[in-house]
Parts: structure tokens; sequence; C-alpha cells
């Protein structure tokens, strides 16, 4: 059932449905993206039923629960994106309607719910295959651009803590894009892009594919086109009640899949990440907890 079909159905039968249940039906039918964005919850204490009357209405209506209804509005909602602009009109509507503690509790339940979902059913047997393609690179390449690059970023910098071989492609000038021209059958790239793709990350997968390289992506759509491409892509969910796309997802996938090369490492790993912390020391990269704090008031001259 798509959600043309699901909207049908719920009109032919919303006559008949028990008074809660109708109260629940003119919810969804009236605020199609409130169905996609909140928990449902949230949405039976707007209508003022129990959450067991939105598991009813979907029954009534043919489906295993109402996590499907909310999959259909949401699937919709990923194939008509929205600007911006107008996320930003419902993200003041709802600080209007729920406050501050509710617009923090949705976005906490679906970050919360976004995350949860990488490790499951097919995802999680991509993340375990992912990671076993990325432990055997020679090199392992990682690129990410825009709000993308910092999910990459996290990878490439938890990675050098046990391997040096982590090449992050910071941008696509011609010298930072220098080392992946010799890229190979050897090595592997992992690739952080959401939609709308940035051009540059699309050449590039492209490229690498041509030279033999072994790509994993992370991103939100097995449509979109580095997913296409890639030997294996893993789909994470961006939605968020505000006017931007999260990338929580995104950041605890690299986080996930760095811990299972880890695993596969054929290294000392603790002895590697001791040494590397040691020499972060030895250089001063951090501030020592003994040193005493530089000023905070202001000193002027007399």
């Amino acid at each position: 059932m798509d959600l043309d079909a699901f909207i049908t159905t719920t009109k032919t039968q919303f006559d008949g449905l028990p008074g809660r249940i109708q109260l629940a039906a003119r919810f969804v039918l009236d605020n199609p993206r409130e169905v996609a964005l909140l928990s449902m919850r949230e949405q039976a204490r707007r209508i003022g039923v129990p959450p067991a009357t939105m598991t009813r209405l979907a029954r009534h209506l043919g489906l295993q629960g109402y996590d499907d209804i909310r999959a259909l509005h949401a699937d919709a909602i990923r194939d008509r994106p929205e600007p911006f602009g107008g996320r930003a009109e419902d993200l003041m509507r709802q600080h209007d309607q729920v406050g501050a503690a509710g617009v923090a509790s949705e976005m906490v339940e679906t970050l919360a719910a976004h995350v949860a979902n990488i490790g499951k059913g097919a995802q999680g047997d991509r993340l375990l295959a992912a990671a076993e393609v990325l432990a055997a690179g020679k090199r392992i390449f990682c690129m990410g651009q825009r709000g993308s690059f910092p999910a990459a970023f996290q990878f490439a910098h938890i990675l050098a803590f046990f391997s040096d071989r982590a090449i992050l492609i910071e941008t696509m000038s011609a010298l930072s894009a220098t080392p992946i021209l010799d890229a190979g059958p050897d090595d592997a790239l992992l690739v952080v892009s959401f939609f709308p793709c940035a051009r540059q990350v699309v050449e590039t997968v492209a490229f690498a594919r041509r030279q033999g390289v072994k790509v994993v992506v992370i991103t939100d759509s097995e449509a979109a086109p580095v997913a296409r491409m890639a030997d294996i892509s893993i789909v994470v969910g961006k939605r968020s009640p505000s006017f931007f796309d999260t990338f929580t997802p995104a950041f605890a996938a690299c986080e996930v899949l760095v811990a299972l090369v880890a695993g596969r490492h054929p290294g000392d790993v603790p002895a590697k990440v001791k040494e590397t912390e040691a020499r972060l020391w030895e250089l001063k990269t951090w501030w020592n907890p003994g040193e005493d704090l530089p000023p905070v008031t202001a000193t002027r001259p007399e």
C-alpha cells in the first residue's frame, strides 16, 4: 500500500470507524507532516486519545501497526523534499503548540529512533559488510562535503588513533584530491553524502569505482547517486522535527564502523592508541589539567 491508496482506504472507511478511531483518522488525513515527524504518543496526546487508539486505527485499515502509517508518510516526504524555509515555519508552529520542552522531546525521540534503526535487519548486515571492506583497504579515503564533512572527519580522526591508513579528502582542490588519483583495487573509500549530493562527491565516487576502489557510502536514500554506484550503501534517517536535516545518525554510523574496523585491525590496537595519546600529550595538543587557567579578565593599559 502506498500513501495514495492509504488515503483512499481511510476516506472510504471513515464513516464506519468507531468514535475515537475516527478522531485519529481525521488527524492523520489533516496532518500528514505531523504523522511523519511526530512520535505516535505525541500525536495521540494532541488528539486526546490513548496511544493504543493509533494502533487500532492502523489495524482497521489493514496495516500491522501505526509505524506503518508513519512510514508511508515519511516516504512521501522523502520523495518531495521541502525547502528549509517551510520547515522553519513548521518549527515555529511546534514551539507555539507544544513549547520548548515539547520540541526538545520530539527531536530527541526522532534522533533516537534514527540511531536505533542503524543496526536493525539488513542495515546491521550492511554495517558488518562495510567494516570488512574498510578493514581490508590498504588505504581508506574518507570524504564528505558541506554538512556531511564532520562525520567523514570523525571517522578519519578516530581511525588515526590506531591506523595510518586513513586519508581525509577535505576539499576537491587539485592538491587535496591528489592522494586518490592513484587509488586502486586495494584501497577503500568511505563517503558520507545526503540529498542533495555535492557534484564533486558524485564525480569522485564514479572515479573511484573506475579505478576499482571499494566504495562504502552513508547516505539517506537507496536512490541517491552515490548509493547507486557504491559497493555497499548504509541508509540512515536524516529528517528532524526542526528545519534542518540531522547528521546525528551519520555520526553514529561512522562511529560504529570505526569500532568494527578496530576489531578487524591486524595490529595491536590498544598499544597503538596508547602510543598515539602519549605523542599527542608530548606535542601539547591538549590542555593539561594541571596547568593554571589563562586569565579571563581583560587587562587594560593604564
